[in-house]
């Protein structure tokens, strides 16, 4: 039944010019997610289930069609309309299908010929998890690594500095399909040897405190709103490897409790993927508003489309993990997943845990100065243009389209522990505590902390409202609110944490203001210029022993699909060859 929903939101999710194909198609997907549900929870579906091993795959990772289905939904373009139905083969589909799936997406990725070509090791790394999902005896100790190999393009993952417009792509519909498919290849990596199992998720959980850290700066440092989401969405990837090396340590070291916690925050994860949607869907009508998102044309949004803007800041201030908000729950976890790794008496054993924990301080650290820069210069800055100070909030029916995206991520951040149970429908345990409130708190590894979300937000829900009624009685609001751009701008809100606003300078001036204060500006150029100069090394240090080769005019006339061709073969003669 589950295949005939996909089918029918197939035909149905074809771009068309009739006014009906997106309301029809959005139905679609909003079915084969109440069935994707149905069948987590065991329900008896008309048609009953066939099976067809090796095609189409079952478990818990078919949960995933939930946030997708609401991913689909809400697309409007035909290439997040691809990218969503790539991800839906690579989450219900088995070791070749789900392999598809992906490189479906990253084809649906490919905006430009150079992207194409950033992709290429992707694509072969994918046909090489395709082919070792059906040998998994032989390989299952490179699983992890062809894995990862896979998913850097689907997570957005990259330890380079860069945020012109070829090194970070903007954040669009299709970015969040492309990670619900990296989360299904993860999902069911399957189970290896204990050393290998080991040694994988200690790399994993190294490279994801790198790429979090890494993708905090870029999203510091990006030019406009849709990169500064890009990076914040490349974050979400890091923690998303993370939690993949957490589970293959804990699997290797027959830890069950820390194994079910990392399984829980996984879950998590694709719940804060919803924030996403809302981030995008707020960006599409600024966009149409206020025209282009450039943070040195943007200003003064927060005043000229208040609604459209809470609902922005809403999204920002979930993906930065500031408390109450959902990001603050899965950062809860991910802190005392680190805690309980087993690991060594001594010095020796503490540091590498207490290396991790200061990368993740760090990147967290640096995130909050991304939210701090794009909030102060997109939402309470001063506009720059005569058409971002003509901007104004959209149509009641767009404002509602909008609200509509954010109502998911406000219930998951409250009631995290209900949105487990959904998940985890088929899990025993979790649907007998479905008529306790239990299930509303989240549970340490461990089992002696608790996190209820609920209390947060009923707190922050209290403060705002006692802040709101002092500013309603310290002054009288103004008839009309105006943000003039450029001569008679009104009183420097309390907010405006950068003073007048017609001093200030630009967008990057928060950034930098707080960066000097940690590190001189000379030294942070000359850190970033030796560390870009490095990763140039590295990379002709690699194509040293095959440059000749690859320079030879033979070898530049040979197409790309014959060289991956090629590589398959390479790859299924290894196997037998393990074999």
């Amino acid at each position: 039944m589950l295949v005939v929903g996909l089918a029918t939101a197939l035909c149905v999710g074809l771009p068309g010019q009739a006014r009906w194909a997106r309301p029809v198609r959005a139905a679609g997907w909003l079915v084969v997610c109440g069935m994707a549900m149905a069948c987590s929870h065991r329900c008896a579906l008309p048609g009953g289930v066939v099976a067809w091993p090796g095609v189409f795959a079952g478990g818990p990772d078919v949960m995933l069609l939930v946030p997708l289905g609401l991913v689909a939904a809400l697309a409007r373009i035909p290439r997040d309309c691809s990218a969503s139905l790539g991800a839906a083969l690579a989450v219900i589909g088995g070791g070749v299908v789900s392999s598809i799936g992906a490189g479906w997406v990253l084809l649906a990725l490919c905006r430009t010929p150079q992207a194409g070509r950033r992709h290429a090791p992707d694509m072969i790394a994918l046909l090489l998890v395709a082919a070792g999902s059906r040998f998994p005896g032989q390989v299952g100790y490179l699983l992890p690594g062809l894995c990862w190999l896979a998913t850097q393009g689907l997570l957005g993952l990259s330890l380079s500095l860069r945020v012109a417009p070829r090194g970070l792509r903007p954040f669009h519909m299709a970015d969040i399909a492309a990670m619900i498919a990296a989360m299904s290849l993860w999902a069911r990596l399957p189970a290896g040897t204990a050393v290998a199992d080991m040694r994988w998720g200690g790399v994993l959980i190294v490279a994801g405190c790198l790429f979090y850290m890494t993708a905090s700066w870029r999203a510091l440092r990006a030019p406009d709103a849709r990169r500064v989401m890009t990076g914040l969405a490349g974050g979400t990837g890091a923690i998303i490897i993370t939690l993949a090396g957490l589970m293959l340590l804990a699997r290797a070291d027959d830890l069950p409790g820390m194994a079910s916690c990392a399984q829980r925050t996984y879950l998590l994860v694709a719940g804060l993927l919803l924030a996403g949607v809302l981030a995008v869907r707020a960006l599409d009508v600024m966009e149409r508003e206020a025209g282009a998102l450039l943070l040195f044309r943007l200003g003064g949004l927060g005043v000229l489309m208040p609604r459209l803007s809470a609902l922005f800041a809403l999204a920002l201030l979930a993906e930065s993990g500031l408390p109450p908000l959902l990001g603050f729950s899965i950062i809860w976890m991910l802190l005392r997943l680190l805690a309980s790794m087993p690991h060594a008496g001594g010095l020796a054993g503490e540091v590498p845990l207490l290396l991790a924990l200061a990368v993740l301080g760090v990147g967290w650290a640096v995130r909050m100065l991304a939210l701090v820069r794009i909030v102060a210069v997109m939402l309470c800055g001063r506009p720059r243009t005569p058409r971002g100070a003509g901007a104004a909030d959209p149509p009641v029916r767009e404002q509602w389209a909008v609200l509509g995206a954010g109502l998911p991520i406000m219930l998951v951040s409250i009631w995290p522990g209900w949105w487990l149970a959904l998940m985890q429908g088929a899990d025993a345990q979790v649907a007998s505590a479905w008529p306790h409130l239990a299930a509303v708190a989240l549970t340490a590894p461990d089992g002696g902390a608790a996190l209820h979300p609920a209390r947060l937000c009923l707190f922050a829900a209290l403060v705002g409202a006692v802040v709101a009624v002092v500013r309603r009685l310290a002054r009288r609001p103004p008839a009309r609110q105006v943000a003039g751009w450029q001569q008679g701008a009104p009183v420097v809100p309390p907010w405006m944490v950068f003073g007048d606003p017609l001093t200030q300078v630009g967008p990057g001036n928060p950034a930098r203001m707080l960066l000097d204060m940690a590190v001189a500006a000379p030294a942070r150029r000359r850190f970033v210029r030796d560390y870009a100069h490095g990763l140039l090394l590295a990379r002709r240090l690699m194509r040293s022993g095959t440059g000749r080769v690859a320079d030879a005019g033979c070898w530049r006339r040979v197409p790309g699909a014959v060289v991956l061709v090629v590589a398959c073969v390479l790859a299924l003669m290894f196997i037998a060859w393990q074999g």
